[in-house]
Order: C-alpha cells, then sequence, then structure tokens
C-alpha cells in the first residue's frame, strides 16, 4: 500500500511541475526616465500595448511627471514591444513614440535636446539597448545638417526675433538663401539614408536579436502600407528573408505573429482573389451577408468608412455623384462603418452626408471586418469587387474608380 502512496505522491509532483513548467511566469517591468522637463507641456507618461489604437483603447500603465522625471512598473508574463507616449503630445497630435520591450531588466530612459531635435538614451537589457542603437542611428548621418539648420535658425532669432524674416532682395536675405544653399549641397553629399541602410542590413544579419526582428517587422508593416495604398508593387525581398530567419529565432514573439497576419492579409485581398466574405449588421435591425449583396451587380463598391474618419467620409460623399451616374449600368455599393461604443454618431453622419446605399456596421470590432480585410483601425478603404465576387483592386480615392468605372460599365 504504502508503494501505491509513494507512486501516486510521485505522479502528483511529476504533474504539478510540468503546470508549473508550462504556465507562464509573470514578471515586473519597472522603467523610469529623467529629462521629461524638455516637454514642459507634459504631466503624465502613458504605455500601450504595440499595435493598440491609442484613441479607444485605455493605457496599460501611466505616471505623474515629477520634477521632469517618472517611474512606473506593470506586469508581463512574456518580453513582448510596447509604446511610452506623453500624453500632452498624445493629445496635440504631435505624437513620439519610444518603444521598449517589457523584459526583466529595469528600463532608464534619457531624454536630451541636440541640435534642437529630441535625443533619447536607454539603459536596460541588451535587447532595449540595440533597439535605440537602430533608432539613434537611423538619425546620426543627419546631425551634420540639422547642426546647419540649426545654426541658421540662431542667427535669424537673434537678428529679427520670431515672427520676421529678411527683406526679399536684402543683403540678409541673400545671405541667408546662400546658408541654405550650402545645406542642401551637404545634404545631397551625405546619401544620409542610403548609409544608414547599408548598416542597418549588416547590423540585421550580425545580430540576431529582438530589437532586430523590430526593424525587420517595422520595414514589412510600412512597405505592406504603401503597396495597400497603390505607392508600391512588391516587398522587398532582403526584409523577407530576414524575416525568415527571425521567424526561426522568435516564433511565438508578437511582432512575429503580427507581421505574418499582414503578410496573410496581403495575399487574402490581392487583386483576382475571392472577396472575404463576412455577415454584419444593419441599421435597419437586420443582418447582411456580403455574397448576398454582390449578387447581380456588374460591380460592387465595399465602402469601409468611420463616422470619425475625416478622409473616409470625404471619400463616401464622393462615391455618391458615381453612384447616380453608374447604378443603372450594374454598380452598386455597401457601406461598412468601423464604429465605437455606440452608434450614434454614425447614424447622424449617414444622415448628414445622405448616403442612398446599405449600410452596415462593425461596432467594436465585434465582426472582425477591418482585420478580414487587412485594415487600420485609423481608417477605412474602398474596395470594387467584380460580377463573380472577386476583388479587382482596393482604391484610395474615387477618381481611379471613376476611371475605372467608365472604362468598364
Amino acid at each position: 500500500m504504502s508503494v501505491s502512496f509513494n507512486r501516486l505522491l510521485t505522479v502528483i509532483a511529476a504533474v504539478a511541475a510540468l503546470c508549473s513548467c508550462s504556465a507562464p511566469k509573470v514578471y515586473g517591468v519597472r522603467l523610469s526616465g529623467e529629462g521629461v522637463d524638455l516637454f514642459p507641456d507634459s504631466s503624465r507618461v502613458l504605455v500601450f500595448r504595440k499595435g493598440a489604437d491609442i484613441r479607444f483603447d485605455d493605457p496599460v500603465v501611466s505616471a505623474r511627471l515629477d520634477g521632469g522625471t517618472f517611474n512606473m512598473s506593470f506586469q508581463d508574463s512574456v518580453v513582448r514591444q510596447y509604446e511610452l507616449i506623453f500624453e500632452e503630445d498624445m493629445m496635440d497630435g504631435q505624437i513620439q513614440v519610444f518603444n521598449f520591450f517589457s523584459d526583466r531588466v529595469p528600463l532608464h530612459f534619457s531624454f536630451g535636446s541636440r541640435y534642437g531635435k529630441l535625443t533619447v538614451e536607454v539603459a536596460g537589457s541588451r535587447d532595449n539597448e540595440e533597439l535605440y542603437l537602430y533608432r539613434n542611428k537611423s538619425t546620426e548621418a543627419y546631425e551634420l545638417v540639422d547642426s546647419m539648420y540649426y545654426e541658421i535658425d540662431r542667427w535669424l532669432l537673434a537678428r529679427y526675433g520670431e515672427d520676421d524674416w529678411p527683406e526679399e532682395g536684402s543683403e540678409d536675405y541673400r545671405a541667408v538663401m546662400a546658408m541654405y544653399d550650402r545645406t542642401g549641397a551637404v545634404w545631397d553629399s551625405l546619401q544620409a539614408q542610403s548609409r544608414y541602410d547599408e548598416w542597418e542590413r549588416d547590423r540585421l544579419m550580425s545580430h540576431r536579436t529582438l530589437a532586430g526582428l523590430s526593424a525587420v517587422a517595422s520595414k514589412i508593416s510600412v512597405q505592406v502600407q504603401l503597396m495597400k495604398m497603390g505607392q508600391r508593387d512588391t516587398l522587398d525581398a532582403f526584409y523577407l528573408g530576414q524575416f525568415e530567419e527571425y521567424r526561426r529565432l522568435y516564433p511565438d514573439n508578437d511582432l512575429t505573429l503580427a507581421t505574418d497576419a499582414l503578410l496573410s492579409d496581403l495575399e487574402r485581398i490581392a487583386p483576382g482573389r475571392p472577396a472575404p466574405d463576412f455577415s454584419a449588421p444593419s441599421l435597419d435591425g437586420q443582418r447582411y451577408r456580403l455574397s448576398e449583396l454582390l449578387r447581380g451587380n456588374a460591380v460592387t463598391v465595399l465602402d469601409c468608412w468611420a463616422s470619425w474618419c475625416g478622409p473616409c467620409r470625404k471619400h463616401s460623399r464622393e462615391l455618391i455623384p458615381l453612384y447616380e451616374k453608374y447604378r443603372d449600368r450594374g454598380m452598386a455599393v455597401v457601406g461598412v462603418a468601423r464604429e465605437y461604443d455606440s452608434l450614434d454618431d454614425m447614424r447622424a453622419a449617414v444622415e448628414k452626408d445622405g448616403y442612398p446605399w446599405i449600410q452596415l456596421y462593425d461596432l467594436d470590432g465585434a465582426e472582425g471586418i477591418w482585420n478580414l480585410y487587412g485594415l487600420s483601425t485609423a481608417g477605412g478603404g474602398i474596395f470594387l469587387i467584380d460580377s463573380e465576387g472577386k476583388i479587382i483592386d482596393k482604391f484610395d480615392d474615387t477618381a481611379a474608380i471613376a476611371a475605372w468605372l467608365e472604362a468598364n460599365l
């Protein structure tokens, strides 16, 4: 009996050990900073998860600034990327984001100023220090030009004050123009961006850190957005290749998963692919499926907009005369609004702008339509879908849509 009991204890201990190993271990993340008095209007510092919508999502942690310094802490269970933002910067729309990783090593920010530009140094883990090596190296090559512009600004301020300027054609005016010309010539000779790009590529291959993954993920994210806006045709093969290498090292990191999702979005909404189907409620209280609304139309415009997005509403209003002109030739429009908290603003926008087509909504992201179509929470997008339910293309202005309709309907 005692043998069986001992075996039972052994099994229980083994199971407990297995559970304790597999369960994520929560640890404290400690942040501090100094030199924040460079931001005289700031009173609070906020931390958001990377990728959060800072207009609507709550910060993970925040702290009051005291004499230009701050101290804060929060808990995490895996190393992931966060964004530190000063509250007044966010309110003014002049957002400066300071990324960091949530590891166990305390992280200290030291803010400063050089040539009228903000500088930041960090002391912390290898990954966080490497992250700021990338950030600071990207601006290093520009410092000579920054210093020249800084001296011009100081000369003008001392001679003319804040709101004045030398009279055009005067000796001082010609002197200032000559200084700007010299600065421009130095800028042209620096080839600053290409120098940084060369350094970055070498660094990415020789130092495979989380900071390197962050740099690769950021590069791919920017290129994906440019492709969605029609400003770029393909992704850079170098960064795609590096991402494959970093994925093997950090398969479960949030940056890897987010980049995988971006690339999947890009493939899913490529021209010629079937338009991702979804169902969503409308303002009339019914639920509709996109595939049903597409039937019988020569072409359908899927207008993803939001009541709070000024450019989206401008594009939506510009669709109205196109709809009136081409609807008898088989054009239809399906609107989907991405709203937060309530539908009051959406109803007011529909009434004010006078959209004559069906309006669905995705309240608080419950329907997942923005993710399905690879859209940013900061805006919307317009897709043209053919009679077979395949994506023709994504458009960023109604002039391009008008040209397509004129040529094809």
